[in-house]
């Protein structure tokens, strides 16, 4: 008899500590912030597309790898804030490097 309650207490304890073991996976997916470099690198990628390209594509780039080289998958989420912030910075960087320099030349060609 004594061991069929102590069978049944097991059992019951085996339970609760799968119920609390889900409970705990749970709250870790809940849990998983936006990583902020990633964040201002999509931001500044953006805002350059709009208003400043050069300036704030360099700072899209450069938050971008930050946020790629430090982000933690088991903790945090949204890396695609990241890699389009990388991207789209540099492609800002490029054109608005191009741009200067074609200019440039039509001035020089000009004078």
């Amino acid at each position: 008899m004594e061991e069929k309650v102590v069978k049944e207490v097991a059992n019951k304890v085996e339970e609760g500590s799968e119920m609390n073991n889900a409970s705990t996976e749970n709250r870790a997916v809940q849990e998983k912030k936006i990583n902020i470099c990633c964040l201002l690198s999509f931001i500044f990628s953006m805002v350059g597309i709009l208003i400043f390209g050069m300036f704030c594509g360099l700072i899209a780039f450069i938050l971008g790898i930050v946020g790629l080289k430090t982000f933690k998958k088991e903790l945090q989420k949204s890396k695609w804030l990241g890699i389009t912030g990388l991207v789209v910075g540099s492609v800002e960087v490029v054109v608005t490097t191009v741009k200067l320099v074609l200019s440039l030349v039509a001035i020089a060609n000009m004078l």
